[in-house]
């Protein structure tokens, strides 16, 4: 397996991820969201919540699952969103389809709660909470 970890980071592991950084500004009492244009990545993503350590050191995580990525490329920022168990509709240009409301059609199902990195090496792991009932991750 050359240019890939065979411990961590295999191919077979990592699943489509969409992420986009959501901004918001006033527009005089009104908070309007802008939505980046979503990035395409491929991204390990746990079935559970909770990394082993945190799990025997008995911490409850405020997130659903988490994301683990193997390199410096990827810097998501808290409130950041992503489309994990679906995917977002598209221009052709690649830009998010949005609704009336200015939402996207398709809206995303995690939202970043937790950064779990580290300043060392290339392994990131990134806690995420579940949107997709409509909710703020909160």
């Amino acid at each position: 397996m050359k240019g890939e970890n065979a411990m961590r980071g295999l191919k077979r592991q990592k699943q489509t991820v969409y992420w986009s950084r959501v901004t918001e500004y006033l527009d005089g009492i009104d908070t309007i969201k802008t939505y980046q244009k979503p990035e395409l990545h491929h991204l390990s993503v746990s079935a559970t919540a909770g990394t082993p350590e945190e799990l025997s050191a008995g911490y409850i995580p405020d997130y659903d699952r988490y994301i683990t990525n193997f390199g410096r490329n990827f810097k998501p920022q808290t409130a950041d969103v992503f489309w994990i168990d679906r995917k977002p509709e598209l221009t052709d240009a690649g830009e998010l389809v949005l609704g009336e409301d200015g939402e996207p059609a398709v809206p995303p199902d995690y939202r970043l709660k937790k950064i779990l990195d580290t300043q060392k090496g290339n392994v990131a792991r990134y806690g995420i909470k579940y949107t997709g009932d409509g909710s703020d991750g909160e």
